[in-house]
Order: C-alpha cells, then sequence, then structure tokens
C-alpha cells in the first residue's frame, strides 16, 4: 500500500530535509544526473542552472564521477521547485527532471552499449536497469517484477529519489527505442521505497 504522501507534501521543503536527514556520506551517485537535471532548468536560463549549481555545491559535474546524493537532492528539488510554474506543477516538474536524466546516461559509453546490445527491445533494456542502477548509485536496491510480456514493475528500496524520477527517467529510455502507447505510473511505498508500474504497446521500426 502506497504511503498517504500527497504531491504537496512531496514537493514540500520539509520532505527534502527528511531525505537529507536519512542520508550518509557513503550515499553517492554519477553526475550525469547531476546534468540532466541541470539540462532540466536550462530552458528558463542561466540563473536557474546557476541556482541548481549552488545548491549542489559545484561549479559542474563530471558524467561518471560520484557526487553526495545529498547534493544531487538539493538539486533535483530546487530544480522542480524553478520548473513548476512553467511546467503545471511540481509533479510534472520533477517528473521532467527525471526524464532530462536519461539523454546523459544514453550518451555515456555505458550507455550507448545498452542500446547497441538492446536492439530497440524495450523488456531487454528494462531487465538492464537493476545492473544499471547498481553502477550508477551507491545505495540502495532495485528490482523488475514482469506482471505480462509488455508490463511490469520497477522496485526500488532504499533510493532516495522520488519516484517520480524513476518515472520520468523511464518514459526517456521508452522514448529513447521509439516505443509507443507507453504508460508510466508510481507511488512512493516505504521511507525510501519506491514503485513503479511500467506497459507499452510496440515499438517503431
Amino acid at each position: 500500500m502506497a504511503l498517504n504522501l500527497d504531491t504537496k507534501d512531496l514537493g514540500a521543503r520539509q520532505e527534502l530535509e527528511r531525505r537529507l536527514a536519512l542520508a550518509t556520506p557513503s550515499d553517492t551517485m554519477r553526475g550525469f544526473f547531476f546534468n540532466g537535471a541541470l539540462a532540466a532548468v536550462r530552458e528558463l536560463g542561466d540563473e536557474a542552472v546557476k541556482h541548481c549549481l549552488e545548491a549542489g555545491g559545484e561549479t559542474s559535474f563530471t558524467g561518471f564521477f560520484r557526487y553526495p546524493v545529498t547534493a544531487y537532492l538539493r538539486v533535483i528539488y530546487t530544480a522542480a521547485w524553478l520548473l513548476q510554474e512553467a511546467r503545471g506543477g511540481f509533479e510534472a516538474a520533477m517528473r521532467h527532471v527525471g526524464y532530462m536524466a536519461a539523454p546523459p546516461y544514453l550518451a555515456s559509453a555505458v550507455g550507448r552499449a545498452l542500446l547497441l546490445v538492446n536492439q530497440k527491445n524495450p523488456r531487454l533494456l528494462i531487465n538492464s536497469q537493476p545492473t544499471a542502477y547498481r553502477a550508477a548509485v551507491s545505495y540502495g536496491e532495485c528490482e523488475i517484477v514482469w506482471t505480462g510480456p509488455q508490463s511490469g514493475l520497477l522496485l526500488t528500496r532504499h533510493d532516495f529519489m522520488p519516484h517520480l524520477i524513476h518515472q520520468g527517467a523511464l518514459l526517456a529510455l521508452f522514448d529513447a527505442m521509439g516505443t509507443r502507447n507507453v504508460r508510466v505510473d508510481g507511488h512512493q511505498v516505504g521511507a525510501l521505497d519506491n514503485e513503479v508500474s511500467f506497459s507499452w504497446g510496440e515499438t517503431r521500426s
């Protein structure tokens, strides 16, 4: 059963502080996530990018370097707050931040290899996500549970990222493969646990 945590609560400063308090110095993630967040706010101009960099405590982020997850949380919350008016609310803004995390990853050597190996097969690409998750972050667990030939659940535990980030990233992966009739929905089901459901229809050749 999902937590009673609505969109307004998820976007509250107190929720950011709660997540920050649960993190330790050993909880880190790759820089391409940060660069995706910066790309998301670039439509608002240089000042928005500057605000996000200041929130993360860096002047730039290198794709496969590791940075504290606390810095990422501050960056994505700052980005979503800046974007929420233009994007129609905090939920849509945070999902957009997650969506924009995928292009820097897919442009990397690892991301290009995944797309090549999986040859536009969504099921194969989704099956690779636990491995990609482990390579990208130092914490938590990621699992894929299939509920049908073209539907399933992405489950994360002890995961500092809001489920909206995973929703956006999955949508971007499906788009990268030209997949049609995609549905992605998500919920927070524990203090740092997420459940994201997904399904699709067909893939363009």
